[in-house]
């Protein structure tokens, strides 16, 4: 395993890019602290090693970091590393989730890993990661992706169109108008995220406007989305924000979260940021 901590990006072999956007393996050393911003995608985790906690700042709801399928996060999340571990995180398309799972409507989870993978391929990417075989476990991992069969999704094309245009965009678009940019009614557009996402479009459309606002904010310049952001960024970014004085509306608006949440949220954060 590592002594250092960091990240390495991977793409998936040509056959599974209808479900998987890419691979993360991720190495952590303790008593790191980082935050995890809403991807708004379903995903697979492995976790090998000291497992870290991870907490939402807003509700105080805590959870060791273990190997399990989830649906899109929305949430922002504060991971806390108790020692060291690597973990492999596999981010799945806007509707990969769907098509891998036979579960209506997809659940947001986090569900056990073993809910899409075996035991047997669980403790096969576990045992390579320990070892630090990290091509090996990508291949254990993409091998259990293959065998899974495909679920009927319907029109989840068209709702993946939607999602995309949502994304350009940056979250700050109406739902209607998303919906005519598919040529669908708006009711059934919310019928699809309800199902094939498990999520209200208006929350997850919330959660594609505040990661881009932080992105685009958080430090000197933009974040990438494997770059992890550290709490001390936010911090600063947030209060940055509430001191401009914008709009309860554009402040929602662009950010995604009302002023009185925002400004919870910063304090929260705060409270986090405090040393160990």
């Amino acid at each position: 395993m590592s002594a250092e901590g960091g990240s390495r990006r991977f793409e998936p072999p040509a056959r599974l890019r209808d479900v998987v956007e890419h691979a993360t393996v991720v190495w952590r050393t303790g008593g790191t602290r980082e935050v995890l911003l809403p991807d708004v995608r379903g995903s697979v985790v492995v976790v090998a090693g000291t497992a870290a906690v991870v907490t939402n700042p807003l509700t105080g709801d805590s959870a060791d970091e273990v190997s399990s399928v989830r649906g899109p996060a929305l949430d922002l999340l504060v991971r806390q590393t108790t020692g060291p571990g690597v973990c492999l995180a596999v981010e799945l398309t806007p509707v990969g989730l769907p098509r891998l799972c036979q579960r209506r409507p997809v659940p947001r989870g986090p569900l056990a890993a073993t809910t899409l993978f075996r035991p047997a391929e669980i403790d096969e990417i576990t045992h390579r990661l320990d070892t630090e075989d990290i091509a090996g476990a990508l291949a254990a991992t993409w091998a259990a992706i293959d065998r899974l069969p495909r679920q009927d999704v319907g029109d989840g094309d068209l709702l993946a169109q939607a999602l995309g245009v949502a994304e350009a965009k940056r979250g700050v678009v109406r739902l209607v108008d998303l919906a005519h940019e598919v040529g669908v009614p708006v009711a059934k557009l919310h019928r699809w995220c309800l199902d094939l996402l498990g999520a209200d479009p208006c929350s997850w459309l919330s959660a594609v406007r505040f990661t881009s606002f932080v992105r685009d904010r958080v430090g000197l310049g933009p974040v990438r989305p494997d770059q992890p952001v550290r709490l001390d960024q936010m911090v600063a970014t947030l209060r940055w924000y509430l001191q401009a004085g914008y709009s309860p509306r554009e402040t929602e608006r662009f950010t995604g979260l009302p002023v009185a949440e925002l400004r919870r949220l910063a304090e929260r954060l705060e409270l986090a940021a405090a040393p160990l």
